[in-house]
């Protein structure tokens, strides 16, 4: 997309034009119901959290600001749509139990709101199908990791020889071959980082993150805006 940069006043930050309390709290959004899926925990190490395709682009950079290290759970919010199936509409890491009043964009190192006209925004490409969290140092070491594990498959790729199957330990029915499981969360060799992944929507694009924020700026989420619901043109 164009960052072009502009002349005149503009805001040092960018909201979102969609209030994402309502896919958060709700069963149904516009007729179409919302199923929460919990996918375990982040371990967070370094603060840093990266949102990318893990499976094409894994090297992204992080979201600035970084948070405290810990463990978070991460969500999905599954529109159930009635001619596309089910569909990742939002991921969500989980940092406070406290309530955003507003979603704020997520940017990485240089970009800048000011940068960006009304109908634009930052975000990650997709090129899997799949989007993801994970903290920085893990990013790190699942590149190695892939590095290692592709060494002895020259002419494999990562999905095919392992992440089809941890996908399919994920299945909502295991017996049926369609169902290939919805998302990951992989613990990486050290036995101490892990990453997450999960469908992107409605599959490749470009998708933006927001922080959700508190009234006096408190960061307690952050969430991936797949562009399932809450869009205009929105069809279930």
């Amino acid at each position: 997309m164009s960052t072009k940069k502009h002349g005149g006043s503009k805001p040092l930050e960018k909201r979102s034009d969609k209030d994402f309390n309502i896919i958060l709290d709700s069963s149904e959004v516009g007729g179409i119901p919302v199923e929460v899926v919990g996918i375990g925990e982040l371990v967070v190490t370094s603060g840093e959290i990266v949102v990318c395709d893990p499976l094409a682009i894994p090297d992204m950079p992080p979201l600035q600001p970084a948070i405290p290290p810990g463990k978070y759970p991460v969500t999905l919010h599954v529109a159930k749509t009635r001619y596309s199936g089910n569909r990742n509409a939002l991921a969500r890491l989980v940092i406070s139990d406290k309530r955003a009043v507003k979603w704020v964009m997520a940017l990485g190192d240089g970009e800048e709101a000011a940068e960006l006209e009304e109908d634009e925004y930052f975000g990650f490409p997709v090129d899997a199908g799949v989007g993801g969290f994970f903290d920085r140092e893990a990013g790190v070491e699942y590149l190695e990791f892939i590095e290692k594990f592709m060494e002895k498959r020259p002419a494999g790729n990562i999905y095919d020889d392992l992440f089809y199957d941890e996908f399919r330990k994920n299945a909502m029915d295991p017996e049926d071959p369609v169902d290939s499981g919805a998302w990951v969360n992989y613990t990486l060799p050290s036995g101490v980082r892990n990453i997450t992944m999960f469908h992107s929507g409605y599959g490749d694009g470009f998708y933006p993150a927001y922080w959700g924020m508190t009234a006096d700026d408190e960061i307690v989420s952050l969430v991936i805006d797949f562009q399932v619901l809450l869009n205009p043109d929105e069809d279930d």
